[in-house]
């Protein structure tokens, strides 16, 4: 495993062997899960010869099932055993994502989709988030269609919402060409559209997006369509035995500093109760 420097060289590695000089005179005795310390936890992988305190950052995201959990920390343990213990005050978004249905979504949910489209504002996607409430906020009103590179076509934005520069002539050309602009789906690739809006119809599901228009939004194949709703993460929704999403930063001695979590619950967000433990 790596070597950061963090207890090696330097005033780090004095504070880290005064600290694991320390641990040793007093005998301090192992934390609990509940009661984690990162301090002693990083002493600990010292004595066992790891001085880095944390196993390596996954670099693309990885998944992991809370062991533990306070109103500060969540730990993670992966399929291999590691085990990675994250300040919730290092991550930039933490998310929940609940199971739901199209008929629990209520008129004033946004609903977000998206999914290949043959034509006429139709969407055929294998699955759906909807924010309710405050989390409203998350997202905003989109119809916004998608090149292969996961740009924006900006010639499709009834919102006006920017304009076309260098940078986009060069990605409008993975769809349409230089000269002769031609719709997507008719040859070449696919259009894919990216939608939000408030819902109309749940069955089959119809969204009002911007320009006054009207997505319809179908399952993909005969399996139909999965539901989610997304909420902001709060701790107190979150429990041992739940899976997570991670996408890190770094990996630093009081634990991994992460870009997002997402806890994903085994039931709907009306039916969890935050004060049953």
């Amino acid at each position: 495993m790596r070597t950061t420097g963090r207890f090696v060289g330097g005033r780090s590695g004095i504070a880290a062997w005064l600290a694991l000089g320390a641990a040793i005179a007093l005998g301090a005795p192992r934390a609990s899960a509940q009661d984690f310390d990162p301090v002693q936890a990083a002493v600990e992988e010292a004595l066992n010869g790891r001085p880095r305190g944390l196993p390596p950052a996954p670099p693309e995201g990885a998944w992991g099932e809370v062991i533990n959990v306070t109103d500060r920390w969540i730990v993670l343990q992966n399929h291999a055993g590691q085990q990675f213990p994250i300040a919730l005050d290092d991550v930039q978004e933490f998310l929940i994502r609940w199971p739901g249905r199209a008929d629990l979504i209520s008129p004033e949910a946004l609903v977000e989709a998206v999914g290949f489209s043959p034509g006429s504002n139709i969407i055929r996607t294998d699955h759906v988030d909807y924010f309710e409430g405050a989390d409203r906020t998350l997202v905003a009103p989109t119809y916004a269609e998608i090149l292969p590179n996961n740009m924006a076509v900006t010639t499709i934005d009834p919102g006006f919402n920017r304009y076309m520069n260098a940078w986009d002539y060069g990605g409008q050309n993975l769809l349409y060409g230089w000269a002769y602009p031609i719709p997507a789906g008719l040859q070449g690739n696919p259009a894919r559209l990216h939608v939000v809006g408030s819902l109309l119809f749940p069955q089959p599901m119809q969204l009002a997006i911007p320009g006054n228009n009207v997505a319809t939004v179908l399952p993909e194949n005969a399996g139909g369509m999965t539901v989610t709703q997304i909420t902001r993460g709060d701790a107190r929704y979150v429990r041992k035995g739940d899976f997570a999403f991670l996408m890190p930063i770094e990996a630093r001695l009081r634990g991994l500093r992460v870009a997002q979590l997402v806890v994903y619950k085994p039931m709907p967000l009306r039916q969890f109760n935050p004060d049953a433990k």
